[in-house]
């Protein structure tokens, strides 16, 4: 029998009954009510439930403890007083209405208005502001101009009405005067919310961001936390005042808030996901801000019961004043409005996508609005809806999301791995963040208790994720829409792999979190409401005293796409002052058509001497459906991979790997991607990692490309000066890679070709190089991440027949400060009919001198013939130790090759070093031979284990397994099969299914003859068999009967 479950003390459980009642409702027609109405007779809430007395007793009793603590709360304490220093006035009059329009740029197309781009050097908000000293103006850092040029503020207060809001048909026009540069005309670089249209007629929207980002992201949004914090780490009523104040003033106007009214073509950029809808900004943005609004509410709240109070008297006054027919307040009335004005919209408001983002964003909002409101009559209703499966739709009646869909974000989107389906590294550590939000803001709430995320198997998972992800001690892949252009940047969180640890135990969090912490115990625990942080820093001590610190091995991570090869030491960047020889080299083959993904299947990247020597471009200049960013920044052409036939990539979920090995000596990643060119019958990359000495690795690449007429391998460094040789380049003096009369970016060639050609600039072409040429960037440190100047360069050997090598400049992001101007890129490109190609090169990695002595192909013959390239392929490289490699790729393992006219070879990868002509290392992936004929050094060996699946783990469970029947091998040997892959042939997965190769974790015989293989907490459900209704079980990766390969290797050292 199989159930349905989450993971609970390594067994599996079944959902709780509003789970189950959940899932039987899933898809009731959607209606934009609610079932209460959006006001109630009286303030429900009555006691604080996300900031319990429990928690905040434990954040003080903390800092009457630690000075880590003290200092956290002296912090909140001095900006806190910042804001009581502008009085209560002040505060209140802060908050601007729906009719001052919000935007997140003021004009990202066109720059600065006197520097034009050059203000993109500034970073993509790049607009200066100081509330306090200098209201309603920005300074452009390009040029030190202030916008808007007229009195803004004067103006605003001219257009207030009888309830302190502004309307324009009451304000003063003759204001709208430029007076910062009057030589410019009167109305130069004037504003009046809706934007300043210069000459050329393009919109500068300066009031807009200066609302946007200024008012409500920095001065209200930072004043309400740093009262909050405060209020919580000392209990001084005096932060709860001027924070109440701040919220009542807020529920005026909040329900009135809506962004759509300002058109995104008009110029008003709000976070949205192009939906156009978001209250006080974009639906995606404001998901964070009302999350902190809410929060306040209830830490105030033991603040808000007393009638005589400040706040009181300063809220009834302004009500004398701006709302004379209204009732009277007291402290109740002030709660109901808070209540009613802002906690009761957010339902509502997440139903019509009003707050809807990335996952968890507008989930967490809506759990920390339903656990802080606390009605019994609604509050499982909105906790309910978090987990619905459902999502954003669009139809006749408008935008309008069906429910929060936590249940199908864990079991579908967060893969085996524990990542999520952005693709970008960045983004899905957003995920982490976001959902453990919603857990803990649910965790403990007591009318809910059911509701556990940290129960979930894949929730688990997610902790752990991004360990792997660590390079070379202070890097991160740059793979979709994360980070910097080779900018050093690690996705670990300390907070949450200590809370992690706290929850779960596992060993590995502890060590990263003491990695992510420079190796350091110190300063480690810095969560403020932690309940026991002695104990928590002990068990964490223990795991290092008894496991050691963080070491990071080779690893495939077949469910989010990612194989990784290292060599050398795990060092943090602290270390890496002293002594360095990680390095590394990694190959992306998962999701290119999600959410900041880009289209990049197969991209190569690679780290040596601290350096990252291959990156991505990175975060894109902007995350919109922008040409510069669909056409060259997430393009295919802009990453180290194969364009085939001048288009981008199709869509694909992961590709196939198809071997993967972690010797030591060589190291081995091979993947197919079947999906992202329908004309190609073959693209697939087998990629070693070969080490040379403690401190030396190079890597030996074969791109197999069959079908298509054009073939364009694209290979690009860091930031550096490239040399050749053995090309006769000739300069291209106009145009771009797409052709001469082909202008940068231009747009008839766009609205043609998805290629990305045409942003490819400064174009140099050797025509028919020779079958060896090389090209050798000295690399620069860019981003000043090694401690003192170093001569590093990475070099790139091409052997075979191409048509031509091309040299052209392609631009990183230029709005992300630090990137570099431009990088320049290599273009290898073959085209013909019915092409068949394989790209086949070296890449070394050196520091001041190389290492290798020389490079060259290596003939390979079968039955006395020589065979094509495709077929199989074999590199020469001979060291200047006087070692000489051979690395061989082969398509058939069944055949047995002659390599260099005397190395006899059977299988699908191999390798055979000598030194003196006397055997030294040798290696088979999936093969039985290698070595002289005379004198195999590997011979007679298993290629790979086959069989059949007969029975597996049921449920969603942290410990997978399954029982397989063997095909007799024979005479043949194998090894232990712990940390080899098995790869299952599950019928009839759609191409957006993920691939069935599993790392396999243990293996036992079983009494009847079978071989139990253990997966651990490795998940094979694929789903649910029917999502409307959860106890209808599980889809899984396997069924009884399907047959399986494990690819083995063996090894032989003299």
């Amino acid at each position: 029998m199989r159930f349905n479950g989450f993971k609970k003390k390594s067994i599996v459980w079944t959902f709780g009954l509003s789970f189950i009642v959940s899932a039987i409702a899933l898809f009731i027609p959607f209606e934009d009510t609610t079932s209460s109405a959006l006001q109630s007779t009286d303030p429900v809430k009555t006691r604080s439930t996300y900031y319990t007395p429990k928690k905040v007793q434990a954040a003080r009793n903390n800092i009457a403890k630690y000075d880590w603590a003290k200092t956290i709360r002296n912090d909140a304490v001095a900006e806190a007083d910042r804001y009581l220093r502008r009085g209560s006035s002040l505060l209140w009059e802060s908050i601007t209405p729906q009719t001052i329009p919000r935007s997140y740029t003021v004009n990202q197309y066109e720059g600065s208005p006197i520097t034009g781009q050059e203000l993109n050097q500034y970073g993509a908000y790049p607009y200066e502001f100081n509330v306090g000293k200098e209201p309603w103006k920005l300074t452009d850092p390009s040029s030190g101009y202030k916008f808007p040029t007229n009195d803004y503020g004067a103006y605003y207060k001219s257009g207030l009405n009888a309830n302190g809001i502004f309307d324009s048909n009451l304000a003063d026009r003759n204001l709208l005067v430029n007076q910062l540069y009057p030589d410019k005309g009167k109305t130069w670089g004037v504003d009046d919310g809706s934007g300043w249209i210069d000459a050329s007629g393009n919109k500068f929207t300066f009031i807009a961001y200066y609302n946007h980002w200024a008012i409500w992201r920095d001065f209200v949004n930072k004043a309400l936390l740093s009262l909050r914090d405060a209020y919580l780490y000392t209990g001084d009523p005096k932060y709860a005042s001027a924070g109440i104040i701040l919220l009542h003033r807020i529920a005026d106007v909040y329900p009135s808030m809506d962004v759509s009214a300002y058109k995104w073509d008009d110029g008003f950029r709000n976070s949205h996901g192009l939906t156009g809808q978001g209250k006080i900004l974009g639906s995606v943005w404001e998901a964070a801000l009302l999350r902190d609004i809410i929060s306040c509410y209830d830490a105030f709240f033991p603040a808000m019961q007393d009638n005589d109070s400040d706040w009181v008297r300063f809220l009834e006054e302004r009500r004398k004043i701006y709302y004379p027919d209204e009732e009277p307040l007291n402290a109740g009335s002030i709660r109901k409005h808070i209540e009613d004005q802002i906690l009761r919209q957010i339902y509502p408001a997440v139903k019509k996508a009003q707050i809807y983002g990335n996952v968890g964003f507008h989930q967490s909002t809506l759990a920390m609005a339903a656990v802080v409101l606390d009605d019994p009559s609604v509050t499982r209703e909105w906790i309910d809806f978090i987990f619905r499966t459902g999502g954003l739709m669009e139809d006749s009646k408008g935008v309008r999301v069906t429910g929060g869909n936590i249940n199908y974000v864990l079991m579908y989107d967060v893969d085996r791995d524990g990542l999520g389906n952005e693709a970008s590294p960045e983004y899905n550590s957003y995920w982490l963040d976001n959902l453990r939000q919603v857990a803990d803001i649910l965790n403990g709430y007591d009318r809910y208790p059911e509701m556990d995320i940290y129960q979930n198997v894949k929730f688990h998972k997610m902790f752990s994720a991004f360990v792997p992800f660590v390079l070379s001690g202070k890097y991160s892949p740059s793979i979709g829409d994360s980070g910097s252009t080779g900018k050093p940047e690690i996705w670990l969180n300390k907070k949450a792999l200590v809370k992690g640890f706290e929850v779960y135990g596992d060993p590995i969090l502890a060590q990263a979190a003491v990695f992510a912490n420079k190796n350091s115990i110190t300063g480690l625990i810095n969560d403020i409401f932690m309940l026991d942080p002695d104990t928590t820093i002990k068990n964490i001590q223990n795991v290092i005293k008894t496991q050691g610190t963080l070491q990071l091995n080779s690893v495939n991570l077949s469910g989010y796409g990612l194989a990784i090869l290292r060599d050398g030491t795990t060092r943090t960047a602290e270390d890496m002052k002293k002594t360095d020889n990680q390095r590394d080299l990694w190959m992306y083959y998962g999701r290119n058509s999600t959410s900041h993904a880009h289209k990049d299947s197969l991209n190569l990247g690679m780290h040596a001497f601290g350096l990252d020597l291959m990156p991505d471009l990175g975060y894109v200049s902007y995350a919109d459906n922008n040409w510069l960013s669909m056409y060259w920044e997430r393009n295919t052409i802009s990453h180290n991979t194969v364009t085939v036939d001048k288009s981008i990539q199709s869509e694909s979920w992961t590709g196939n790997p198809l071997h993967f090995d972690n010797t030591g000596q060589v190291q081995l990643i091979d993947v197919e991607a079947p999906h992202v060119y329908s004309q190609t019958e073959l693209y697939r990359r087998t990629t070693s990692l070969i080490r040379v000495d403690d401190n030396n690795s190079y890597a030996v690449d074969f791109f197999r490309v069959q079908g298509g007429s054009n073939h364009d391998f694209s290979f690009h460094t860091g930031d550096g000066v490239l040399t050749t040789q053995g090309l006769k380049l000739t300069n291209q003096p106009e145009g771009t890679y797409a052709g001469s009369k082909i202008p940068y970016a231009n747009e008839a060639y766009t609205t043609k070709s998805s290629s990305g050609f045409n942003y490819l600039t400064n174009v140099k072409i050797a025509n028919n190089p020779s079958l060896i040429s090389s090209m050798d960037w000295k690399l620069t440190d860019t981003w000043k991440a090694l401690p003192g100047p170093a001569d590093i360069h990475l070099r790139l050997t091409m052997l075979g027949k191409l048509d031509h090598i091309a040299l052209a400049d392609g631009k990183p992001p230029q709005n992300k400060p630090g990137n570099p101007e431009s990088l320049r890129y290599v273009i290898a490109h073959r085209s013909g009919t019915e092409l068949s190609s394989t790209f086949t090169s070296v890449i070394e990695p050196y520091r001041k001198e190389r290492y290798i002595e020389s490079i060259e192909e290596a003939s390979v013959f079968y039955q006395g013939n020589l065979v094509p390239n495709m077929e199989a392929r074999a590199v020469k490289v001979t060291l200047k130790s006087g070692r000489t490699d051979y690395i061989i790729s082969a398509l058939d393992r069944n055949k047995s090759y002659i390599v260099d006219n005397r190395i006899q070879f059977q299988g699908s990868f191999g390798y055979y070093s000598e030194k003196a002509l006397v055997p030294v290392y040798a290696y088979v992936q999936e093969g039985s031979f290698i070595g002289l004929p005379e004198a195999p050094a590997i011979s007679g060996v298993a290629p790979s284990i086959e069989g059949k699946v007969t029975n597996w783990s049921g449920g969603l469970t942290d410990n997978n397994w399954l029982e397989v029947d063997l095909k007799k091998l024979g005479d043949m040997q194998f090894g232990s099969l712990t940390g080899r892959s098995i790869r299952i042939n599950h019928a009839g997965l759609a191409v957006d299914s993920p691939n069935t190769v599993f790392e396999i974790k243990g293996s036992s015989n079983l009494p009847d003859g079978k071989v139990r293989i253990e997966l651990g907490d490795t998940p094979i459900v694929h789903g649910w068999k029917d999502p409307r209704d959860y106890s209808k079980g599980y889809d899984y990766l396997v069924a009884d009967g399907d047959t399986f390969t494990i690819p083995l290797s063996t090894e032989r050292k003299y």
